[in-house]
């Protein structure tokens, strides 16, 4: 969801992904933000007007604290429950984040994102996915395949605007989410959203890829260009890092069955994050190298995060944009068809090792609420 769900979230995110989102979509979605919007200031006052007259009226004599009170355990994961979806966001989001760090290097002019387990006693930094972007005469090839997908542009318009925001209601109609069932699930791929944000915009400023757009007057997107670099896609992160952790959370639900749930939905949860990629190609925002890339990644971060919350361990994933091309430079098409898995010489490779990313007790109790509500 390049520039996509990030522009979508990024425009309301871009400050600071984390604050764009505290309140968050899954505190919009599961507790419902309208409900506490819709009185409105005025009924608001009207409320404290009655309320000020209704303790005078009742309250009599002051006799100091009288209740009994339980106090919440110091730095207690499970304190967690006691907040309301906002603060839940952001302690848990504060804890993911930490140790995640960005690195350089411009000869190859390649960037890879870190981590180092600022818990452990040794720190070690440790490669969680390394992007190297491809040039710009393959981007200049890549255009063709672009003013190609605008055909499509009448077909798939309403898909594109309505996914323009974070496309909740397509994962709802593919995995079964419902608000009042799922809110920690709800509030897991907020965080996911958070994490992509706060992520893909780092990369997108580091290899400040232009947009289509600005290689030619006539691809003339049928949306507003969003303010940041192409690459990697937005909504090709966010998209495929959702559909990864619903997977890898419906496999974890108890009593899961054989083979699980997540597993069984496994091909339409990535046909449908493809579609949202690739609909911001056909608007004409993105070129499909991007939503290669967004794939990738947003893979890379869901693995991420469902690590730190059970204490797994996690592949290297890398992106060679430069290997992105079909026979004799040719440009080449996204596809889910392209194999994530290799260990070398291709676009996309993964690591045979493992690594440790240590554990979140934060985040641990977050996805084990989650789960629950899958059984």
């Amino acid at each position: 969801m390049s520039s996509g769900m990030s522009s979508g979230m990024s425009s309301g995110m871009s400050s600071g992904m984390s604050s764009g989102m505290s309140s968050g979509m899954s505190s919009g979605m599961s507790s419902g933000m309208s409900s506490g919007m819709s009185s409105g200031m005025s009924s608001a006052v009207v409320s404290a007007d009655a309320l000020i007259l209704s303790r005078a009226a009742i309250v009599g004599p002051f006799r100091g604290a009288v209740l009994n009170v339980n106090e919440p355990g110091f730095n207690q994961p499970g304190n967690l429950a006691l907040w309301a979806d906002g603060p839940r966001h952001e302690a848990v989001f504060s804890e993911l984040v930490e140790g995640l760090l960005f690195k350089t290097r411009s000869g190859p002019k390649d960037a890879s994102l870190e981590f180092a387990n600022l818990q452990a006693s040794t720190l070690q930094r440790k490669t969680l996915v390394r992007l190297r972007a491809p040039t710009k005469a393959q981007f200049q090839k890549q255009l063709d395949l672009v003013a190609a997908y605008a055909d499509l542009r009448a077909d798939r318009a309403a898909e594109i605007v309505d996914q323009k925001a974070p496309p909740i209601e397509f994962w709802s109609a593919v995995a079964g989410l419902t608000a009042h069932r799922h809110k920690k699930t709800l509030q897991l791929i907020d965080l996911v959203f958070s994490l992509c944000v706060l992520v893909e915009m780092r990369f997108k400023h580091i290899f400040a890829i232009i947009r289509p757009v600005q290689f030619s007057p006539q691809i003339q997107p049928m949306i507003e260009t969003p303010g940041h670099g192409s690459w990697p896609s937005g909504h090709a992160t966010e998209a495929f890092a959702v559909a990864v952790l619903l997977e890898l959370l419906m496999d974890a639900a108890p009593g899961a069955g054989s083979p699980p749930n997540g597993s069984l939905c496994h091909e339409q949860l990535q046909r449908l994050a493809a579609r949202i990629a690739t609909n911001r190609v056909v608007a004409g925002l993105h070129f499909p190298v991007d939503s290669a890339v967004g794939r990738l990644l947003g893979t890379a971060l869901a693995e991420f995060l469902v690590a730190r919350a059970t204490g797994a361990r996690v592949h290297e994933r890398r992106f060679d944009g430069r290997l992105f091309e079909g026979a004799d430079g040719a440009a080449l098409d996204f596809s889910l068809h392209q194999s994530m898995d290799h260990t070398h010489g291709h676009a996309y490779t993964r690591s045979a090792s493992t690594v440790a990313v240590g554990n979140a007790p934060l985040l641990n109790w977050l996805w084990e609420e989650a789960r629950k509500e899958w059984k």
